[in-house]
């Protein structure tokens, strides 16, 4: 007898590589608890993406494929997912990224509103950038100052209960593609209306960085004036808009790796420097 699903995965897609797609489906649907998969992908999702859909489905009865309902709407696919999911607990995964077996069987005894754990980040061709990965701690959390901090410490996995997702009206569809919808502004918005939070201390999300086409690396300057209207809508005044959204600029239009990179150069600049001021 196939056991009844325990969380829901929704999966956005576009197009993607079809390793890294194959890669980050089977991780959802091979769960040591079992999930179902919502794939809800674009009408205009290239052949070879379809086929990776197609050849799963021959073997997994969890994966169902919807086709989003508002053309090139990212937060609106999630909605689409959310809305269709027969689970009260869902989770996101993007198309690139993919999920340790026991991510779900980790979250789910924990009986809060948002469940998060910690990610590792791996460049393209598999290498660890350690500095890009961390594990969180709710003690952390709770030292932050702010929602805005909060919801800016949080990151994947994250676990949600499905009326919770309801309550706040799922992903906010008015303020564009801006990649935060989902794990910024989502997060402050749920943390406004005093929901739970529960973290896992454990790597589970993996996170793929690299140098071609994903919505964190499109316009900077589009993602920034989404960030201000994330801010704005929360409350925060126009003084201190530029402040935080220059904390979160340097990630924009750019590879994390090459980020770090910058980094480094620029704190190995200021030891010479102190150095020569000796």
């Amino acid at each position: 007898m196939t056991k009844s699903s325990v969380a829901t995965i929704i999966v956005p897609l576009l197009r993607q590589k079809t390793a890294w797609l194959a890669q980050c489906l089977e991780s959802a649907l091979a769960q040591s608890e079992p999930c179902e998969v919502i794939v809800v992908r674009a009408a205009g999702t290239p052949a070879p993406n379809l086929k990776v859909l197609q050849e799963l489905q021959k073997d997994w009865t969890n994966l169902h494929v919807l086709v989003e309902t508002k053309p090139g709407n990212f937060p609106g696919a999630i909605n689409d997912g959310i809305a269709a999911a027969s689970t009260n607990r869902i989770g996101f995964l993007l198309s690139d990224d993919w999920l340790e077996r026991d991510a779900v069987a980790q979250c789910l005894p924990l009986d809060a509103d948002i469940v998060c754990t910690g990610q590792t980040t791996y460049y393209e061709d598999g290498t660890v950038l350690e500095a890009a990965s961390r594990t969180l701690s709710l003690s952390e959390f709770n030292r932050r100052p702010t929602l805005e901090s909060k919801a800016s410490y949080l990151e994947h996995f994250f676990l949600f209960k499905k009326q919770a997702l309801l309550r706040a009206g799922g992903l906010d569809e008015t303020i564009g593609n801006f990649p935060g919808i989902d794990d910024y502004d989502l997060i402050w918005t749920l943390l406004e209306q005093g929901a739970t939070v529960a973290i896992v201390e454990k790597r589970l999300y993996n996170y793929r960085d690299h140098g071609g086409e994903r919505l964190t690396l499109a316009s900077r300057q589009e993602a920034l004036r989404n960030l201000e209207t994330i801010l704005l809508k929360h409350g925060i005044p126009k003084t201190h808009v530029r402040e935080i959204a220059e904390d979160h600029a340097k990630w924009y239009g750019r590879p994390i790796h090459e980020v770090l990179r910058e980094a480094q150069r620029e704190k190995r600049a200021v030891l010479t420097r102190a150095s020569h001021d000796e």
